[in-house]
Protein backbone atom coordinates (compact mmCIF):
# COMPACT_ATOMS: atom_id res chain seq x y z
CA UNK A 1 0.00 0.00 0.00
CA UNK A 2 1.16 3.37 -1.24
CA UNK A 3 2.04 5.24 2.01
CA UNK A 4 2.04 8.25 0.50
CA UNK A 5 -1.33 7.92 -1.02
CA UNK A 6 -2.34 6.89 2.57
CA UNK A 7 -0.72 10.55 3.53
CA UNK A 8 -3.43 12.25 1.10
CA UNK A 9 -6.19 10.32 2.11
CA UNK A 10 -6.07 11.67 6.03
CA UNK A 11 -4.99 14.52 5.06
CA UNK A 12 -8.69 14.92 2.80
CA UNK A 13 -9.92 13.40 6.31
CA UNK A 14 -8.77 16.13 8.43
CA UNK A 15 -9.41 18.95 5.77
CA UNK A 16 -13.04 17.91 5.14
CA UNK A 17 -12.49 18.11 0.79
CA UNK A 18 -10.28 16.93 -1.53
CA UNK A 19 -9.48 21.24 -2.70
CA UNK A 20 -8.52 22.19 0.83
CA UNK A 21 -6.49 19.24 1.14
CA UNK A 22 -4.80 19.94 -2.47
CA UNK A 23 -4.70 23.32 -1.08
CA UNK A 24 -2.36 22.20 2.06
CA UNK A 25 -0.53 19.75 0.27
CA UNK A 26 0.24 21.78 -2.50
CA UNK A 27 -1.00 19.65 -5.43
CA UNK A 28 -3.50 20.73 -7.97
CA UNK A 29 -7.16 19.05 -7.17
CA UNK A 30 -7.11 16.36 -10.16
CA UNK A 31 -4.21 14.88 -8.45
CA UNK A 32 -5.43 14.31 -5.42
CA UNK A 33 -8.80 12.70 -6.68
CA UNK A 34 -6.42 10.45 -9.34
CA UNK A 35 -4.33 9.54 -5.90
CA UNK A 36 -7.66 8.62 -4.03
CA UNK A 37 -8.71 6.81 -6.96
CA UNK A 38 -6.05 4.70 -7.04
CA UNK A 39 -5.73 3.84 -3.41
CA UNK A 40 -9.56 2.94 -3.79
CA UNK A 41 -8.65 0.79 -6.62
CA UNK A 42 -6.23 -1.00 -4.44
CA UNK A 43 -8.37 -1.34 -1.43
CA UNK A 44 -11.11 -2.89 -4.14
CA UNK A 45 -13.75 -0.38 -2.03
CA UNK A 46 -14.95 3.42 -1.83
CA UNK A 47 -13.40 5.54 0.51
CA UNK A 48 -15.15 8.47 0.27
CA UNK A 49 -19.02 9.68 -1.07
CA UNK A 50 -19.02 12.69 -2.54
CA UNK A 51 -21.30 15.47 -0.77
CA UNK A 52 -21.24 19.15 -2.77
CA UNK A 53 -17.60 20.39 -2.16
CA UNK A 54 -17.38 17.83 0.98
CA UNK A 55 -16.53 14.33 1.02
CA UNK A 56 -18.01 11.36 3.57
CA UNK A 57 -16.20 8.51 4.91
CA UNK A 58 -17.99 5.46 3.52
CA UNK A 59 -18.06 2.61 5.89
CA UNK A 60 -14.50 1.39 4.22
CA UNK A 61 -13.05 4.91 4.46
CA UNK A 62 -13.90 4.96 8.47
CA UNK A 63 -11.70 1.52 8.76
CA UNK A 64 -9.02 2.82 7.33
CA UNK A 65 -8.42 5.78 9.31
CA UNK A 66 -6.83 4.30 12.18
CA UNK A 67 -4.91 1.79 10.40
CA UNK A 68 -3.42 4.47 8.11
CA UNK A 69 -2.83 6.47 11.04
CA UNK A 70 -1.07 3.63 13.03
CA UNK A 71 1.05 3.32 9.78
CA UNK A 72 2.14 6.51 9.35
CA UNK A 73 3.15 7.44 12.73
CA UNK A 74 4.93 3.99 12.63
CA UNK A 75 7.07 5.74 9.49
CA UNK A 76 7.89 8.50 10.98
CA UNK A 77 8.98 6.23 13.99
CA UNK A 78 11.44 4.69 11.91
CA UNK A 79 12.55 7.86 10.01
CA UNK A 80 13.45 9.10 13.44
CA UNK A 81 14.99 5.70 14.74
CA UNK A 82 17.07 6.03 11.29
CA UNK A 83 17.90 10.13 11.65
CA UNK A 84 18.88 9.68 15.24
CA UNK A 85 21.31 6.63 14.29
CA UNK A 86 23.14 8.71 11.87
CA UNK A 87 23.37 11.82 14.22
CA UNK A 88 24.29 10.20 17.29
CA UNK A 89 26.50 7.54 15.47
CA UNK A 90 24.23 4.99 17.46
CA UNK A 91 25.03 1.07 16.53
CA UNK A 92 22.92 -2.16 17.63
CA UNK A 93 25.71 -5.08 18.61
CA UNK A 94 24.15 -8.48 18.74
CA UNK A 95 26.54 -10.51 20.71
CA UNK A 96 26.44 -14.21 21.60
CA UNK A 97 28.30 -15.69 23.96
CA UNK A 98 28.46 -18.86 25.70
CA UNK A 99 27.30 -19.22 29.43
CA UNK A 100 30.55 -18.81 31.16
CA UNK A 101 31.71 -16.40 29.58
CA UNK A 102 28.22 -14.07 30.29
CA UNK A 103 28.62 -14.84 33.85
CA UNK A 104 32.41 -15.12 34.04
CA UNK A 105 34.09 -12.14 32.04
CA UNK A 106 31.43 -9.93 30.77
CA UNK A 107 30.55 -8.23 33.69
CA UNK A 108 34.14 -6.93 34.43
CA UNK A 109 33.65 -5.97 30.33
CA UNK A 110 29.87 -4.98 29.50
CA UNK A 111 29.82 -1.69 31.19
CA UNK A 112 33.16 -0.14 30.18
CA UNK A 113 32.50 -0.97 26.68
CA UNK A 114 29.47 0.69 26.94
CA UNK A 115 30.75 3.54 28.15
CA UNK A 116 33.54 4.11 26.08
CA UNK A 117 30.93 3.86 22.80
CA UNK A 118 27.83 6.71 24.09
CA UNK A 119 24.60 5.18 22.34
CA UNK A 120 25.81 1.39 21.75
CA UNK A 121 22.84 -0.59 22.20
CA UNK A 122 24.24 -3.85 23.64
CA UNK A 123 22.13 -7.29 22.92
CA UNK A 124 23.20 -10.29 24.99
CA UNK A 125 21.93 -13.77 24.35
CA UNK A 126 23.90 -16.91 25.74
CA UNK A 127 23.99 -20.69 24.34
CA UNK A 128 26.13 -23.15 23.57
CA UNK A 129 29.38 -22.61 21.15
CA UNK A 130 27.99 -24.51 18.23
CA UNK A 131 24.70 -22.87 18.26
CA UNK A 132 26.15 -18.83 18.68
CA UNK A 133 28.50 -20.01 15.69
CA UNK A 134 25.34 -20.99 13.33
CA UNK A 135 23.98 -17.81 14.83
CA UNK A 136 26.64 -15.89 13.24
CA UNK A 137 26.49 -17.90 9.95
CA UNK A 138 22.19 -16.70 9.52
CA UNK A 139 23.07 -13.30 9.97
CA UNK A 140 21.35 -13.25 13.55
CA UNK A 141 24.39 -12.07 15.70
CA UNK A 142 27.10 -9.54 14.69
CA UNK A 143 30.01 -11.31 17.23
CA UNK A 144 29.88 -14.74 19.21
CA UNK A 145 32.27 -15.07 21.98
CA UNK A 146 32.86 -19.51 21.65
CA UNK A 147 34.80 -21.88 23.28
CA UNK A 148 37.26 -24.40 20.94
CA UNK A 149 39.68 -27.00 20.86
CA UNK A 150 42.26 -25.22 18.47
CA UNK A 151 40.53 -22.75 15.75
CA UNK A 152 36.54 -23.21 15.82
CA UNK A 153 34.97 -24.29 12.53
CA UNK A 154 33.01 -21.42 10.91
CA UNK A 155 30.62 -20.32 8.25
CA UNK A 156 31.61 -18.71 5.09
CA UNK A 157 32.68 -15.53 5.25
CA UNK A 158 33.07 -15.31 9.18
CA UNK A 159 36.33 -15.14 10.94
CA UNK A 160 37.81 -15.85 14.64
CA UNK A 161 40.40 -13.80 16.83
CA UNK A 162 41.63 -15.51 19.69
CA UNK A 163 41.39 -14.12 22.99
CA UNK A 164 43.17 -16.40 25.27
CA UNK A 165 43.47 -20.21 26.55
CA UNK A 166 41.60 -21.06 29.69
CA UNK A 167 41.68 -23.91 31.93
CA UNK A 168 38.86 -26.56 33.15
CA UNK A 169 39.42 -27.89 36.38
CA UNK A 170 37.49 -30.17 38.83
CA UNK A 171 36.41 -28.09 42.20
CA UNK A 172 35.02 -28.82 45.23
CA UNK A 173 34.78 -27.08 49.15
CA UNK A 174 38.54 -27.73 50.72
CA UNK A 175 36.39 -28.66 54.30
CA UNK A 176 34.12 -31.52 52.43
CA UNK A 177 35.93 -32.84 50.04
CA UNK A 178 39.83 -32.20 50.98
CA UNK A 179 40.73 -35.56 49.19
CA UNK A 180 39.96 -33.95 46.16
CA UNK A 181 43.51 -32.34 45.83
CA UNK A 182 44.66 -36.03 45.27
CA UNK A 183 42.77 -36.95 41.88
CA UNK A 184 44.53 -37.00 38.80
CA UNK A 185 41.81 -39.12 36.68
CA UNK A 186 37.98 -38.41 36.18
CA UNK A 187 37.94 -42.20 37.19
CA UNK A 188 38.71 -40.71 40.94
CA UNK A 189 36.55 -37.67 40.88
CA UNK A 190 33.64 -40.00 40.30
CA UNK A 191 34.12 -41.21 43.40
CA UNK A 192 32.64 -37.55 44.76
CA UNK A 193 29.58 -36.69 44.54
CA UNK A 194 29.45 -34.46 40.96
CA UNK A 195 27.62 -31.55 39.98
CA UNK A 196 27.76 -31.25 35.98
CA UNK A 197 26.80 -29.29 33.09
CA UNK A 198 23.80 -30.89 31.46
CA UNK A 199 25.41 -32.52 28.38
CA UNK A 200 24.83 -32.27 24.75
CA UNK A 201 22.45 -34.83 23.20
CA UNK A 202 23.78 -37.82 22.28
CA UNK A 203 26.49 -37.36 25.38
CA UNK A 204 26.20 -39.34 28.43
CA UNK A 205 26.40 -37.99 31.83
CA UNK A 206 29.79 -38.07 33.65
CA UNK A 207 27.67 -39.33 37.11
CA UNK A 208 27.92 -42.79 37.36
CA UNK A 209 24.58 -44.75 37.60
CA UNK A 210 24.82 -45.97 40.73
CA UNK A 211 25.56 -42.64 42.23
CA UNK A 212 23.80 -41.74 45.60
CA UNK A 213 24.60 -37.79 44.77
CA UNK A 214 24.73 -36.04 42.08
CA UNK A 215 23.07 -32.44 40.44
CA UNK A 216 22.86 -32.07 36.81
CA UNK A 217 22.59 -28.12 35.93
CA UNK A 218 21.71 -26.35 32.77
CA UNK A 219 24.33 -23.36 33.10
CA UNK A 220 27.65 -22.72 34.48
CA UNK A 221 26.66 -20.38 37.45
CA UNK A 222 24.59 -22.88 38.69
CA UNK A 223 27.20 -25.30 39.03
CA UNK A 224 29.54 -22.98 40.54
CA UNK A 225 26.72 -21.55 43.20
CA UNK A 226 26.25 -25.76 43.77
CA UNK A 227 30.36 -26.45 44.30
CA UNK A 228 30.58 -23.36 46.31
CA UNK A 229 27.46 -24.59 48.74
CA UNK A 230 29.43 -27.44 49.38
CA UNK A 231 26.78 -30.15 47.03
CA UNK A 232 29.54 -31.68 45.54
CA UNK A 233 32.53 -31.62 42.86
CA UNK A 234 31.64 -29.68 39.61
CA UNK A 235 34.38 -29.14 36.38
CA UNK A 236 34.61 -25.84 35.71
CA UNK A 237 36.84 -23.36 33.53
CA UNK A 238 38.97 -21.23 35.95
CA UNK A 239 37.96 -18.08 34.96
CA UNK A 240 34.66 -18.42 36.93
CA UNK A 241 36.40 -19.38 40.07
CA UNK A 242 37.02 -15.86 41.78
CA UNK A 243 40.15 -15.61 44.32
CA UNK A 244 37.83 -15.32 47.20
CA UNK A 245 35.91 -18.60 45.77
CA UNK A 246 38.94 -20.45 45.39
CA UNK A 247 40.56 -19.72 49.19
CA UNK A 248 37.55 -22.21 50.09
CA UNK A 249 38.22 -24.76 47.75
CA UNK A 250 40.24 -27.52 46.38
CA UNK A 251 40.93 -28.72 42.69
CA UNK A 252 41.90 -31.61 41.39
CA UNK A 253 44.63 -32.64 39.19
CA UNK A 254 43.22 -34.19 35.84
CA UNK A 255 44.80 -33.34 32.82
CA UNK A 256 42.82 -30.75 30.28
CA UNK A 257 43.03 -30.36 26.47
CA UNK A 258 46.00 -27.40 26.69
CA UNK A 259 44.58 -26.05 23.36
CA UNK A 260 41.12 -24.92 24.93
CA UNK A 261 40.82 -21.12 24.24
CA UNK A 262 38.07 -18.70 24.19
CA UNK A 263 37.14 -16.78 20.48
CA UNK A 264 35.44 -14.28 19.22
CA UNK A 265 33.59 -14.68 16.27
CA UNK A 266 32.48 -12.10 13.51
CA UNK A 267 30.07 -12.29 10.47
CA UNK A 268 30.86 -11.99 7.05
CA UNK A 269 28.71 -8.93 7.06
CA UNK A 270 30.79 -6.86 9.56
CA UNK A 271 31.60 -3.49 8.82
CA UNK A 272 34.88 -1.79 8.67
CA UNK A 273 35.18 1.67 10.76
CA UNK A 274 33.03 2.06 13.97
CA UNK A 275 31.93 -1.30 14.30
CA UNK A 276 35.46 -2.52 14.04
CA UNK A 277 36.29 -0.21 16.86
CA UNK A 278 34.08 -1.86 18.68
CA UNK A 279 34.61 -5.13 18.09
CA UNK A 280 38.48 -4.64 19.19
CA UNK A 281 37.65 -2.56 22.34
CA UNK A 282 35.40 -6.23 22.95
CA UNK A 283 38.31 -8.46 22.00
CA UNK A 284 40.80 -6.34 24.13
CA UNK A 285 39.14 -5.90 27.11
CA UNK A 286 37.59 -9.69 26.75
CA UNK A 287 41.53 -10.94 26.67
CA UNK A 288 42.43 -8.67 29.62
CA UNK A 289 39.39 -10.30 31.94
CA UNK A 290 40.69 -14.10 30.47
CA UNK A 291 43.94 -13.31 31.25
CA UNK A 292 43.52 -11.79 34.63
CA UNK A 293 40.85 -14.30 36.39
CA UNK A 294 43.35 -17.42 34.70
CA UNK A 295 45.92 -18.20 37.35
CA UNK A 296 49.22 -19.18 36.29
CA UNK A 297 50.30 -22.85 36.69
CA UNK A 298 52.39 -25.10 35.43
CA UNK A 299 51.20 -26.98 32.24
CA UNK A 300 50.70 -30.56 33.10
CA UNK A 301 51.87 -33.11 30.32
CA UNK A 302 48.56 -34.26 28.30
CA UNK A 303 49.83 -36.79 25.94
CA UNK A 304 48.31 -38.78 23.69
CA UNK A 305 48.65 -40.83 20.51
CA UNK A 306 51.21 -39.34 17.94
CA UNK A 307 48.38 -37.10 15.29
CA UNK A 308 45.14 -37.71 17.24
CA UNK A 309 43.26 -35.26 19.22
CA UNK A 310 39.88 -35.66 20.98
CA UNK A 311 37.36 -33.13 19.98
CA UNK A 312 36.00 -30.34 22.08
CA UNK A 313 32.86 -30.91 24.52
CA UNK A 314 30.82 -28.04 24.35
CA UNK A 315 29.39 -26.64 26.83
CA UNK A 316 25.29 -25.07 26.97
CA UNK A 317 26.32 -21.68 27.55
CA UNK A 318 29.45 -22.88 29.65
CA UNK A 319 32.95 -23.80 29.40
CA UNK A 320 33.56 -25.50 26.26
CA UNK A 321 35.10 -28.23 26.37
CA UNK A 322 37.52 -30.64 28.33
CA UNK A 323 39.75 -32.93 26.55
CA UNK A 324 42.58 -34.76 28.24
CA UNK A 325 45.24 -36.07 25.88
CA UNK A 326 46.60 -38.93 28.00
CA UNK A 327 44.88 -42.10 29.25
CA UNK A 328 42.31 -42.63 30.20
CA UNK A 329 40.61 -39.60 28.04
CA UNK A 330 38.24 -37.64 29.75
CA UNK A 331 34.32 -37.81 28.35
CA UNK A 332 34.09 -36.03 25.18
Amino acid sequence: MDLQRLKLFVAIVRAGSMTAAARAVHLTQPAVSRSVQLLEESIGAPLFVRAGRSVVLTAAGRALVPRAEALLAAEERIRLEVQRSAERDYFDLRLGAIDSVASGLLPDVARPLLDAFPGLALKLSTSRSAALVAGIGAGELDLAVVASSGSPALPPGATAQRLGRYDLQFFGRKDRFAALAGATTEEEVRAFPLVELEPPPGQAHRAPPDALSYAVASNVASVRALVLAGFGVGDLPTFVVGAADRAGLVAARVPHDPHCALYLVRGAAWQAGRSEQIRADLARRLSAALAARTPTSPRRSTRSAPGRRAPPRSARGGSASRRARSAPARRS
